[in-house]
């Protein structure tokens, strides 16, 4: 495969879903919300960190594009930089009796 250098510097990026037993994942880059799918990775020590974050966490990577007309990406760096562990879920209770099509129960 070839592999097409498109950005130098680290881009952060939120995991949306956490690496699969094949090794992918999927991220949105923060700045441009353009949805990437890691599949390589330049070495098990950038693999293996990407492997335990969670779905949410935030982290900032150095990736290069595989192929020249595809959607999936080789992570060739974790640059030193913060990493964010996902947002806190926000959860709604709902009350006893309360319909979850319908939350309001007057309603019809």
């Amino acid at each position: 495969m070839t592999r097409q250098t498109l950005r130098s510097t680290p881009v952060s990026v939120v995991i949306r879903r956490a690496m699969n037993d094949h090794g992918a994942m999927t991220v949105e880059t923060e700045e441009t919300n353009e949805v990437r799918h890691l599949v390589d990775y330049d070495s098990d020590r950038v693999r293996s960190v990407l492997a335990e974050l969670p779905a949410g966490a935030t982290v900032p990577v150095r990736m290069t594009r595989v192929g020249s007309r595809s959607n999936a990406w080789c992570v060739s760096d974790l640059p030193a930089g913060p990493f964010s562990p996902p947002a806190p879920r926000r959860t709604r209770t709902r009350t006893v009796g309360e319909n979850r099509t319908n939350p309001d129960p007057d309603a019809s």
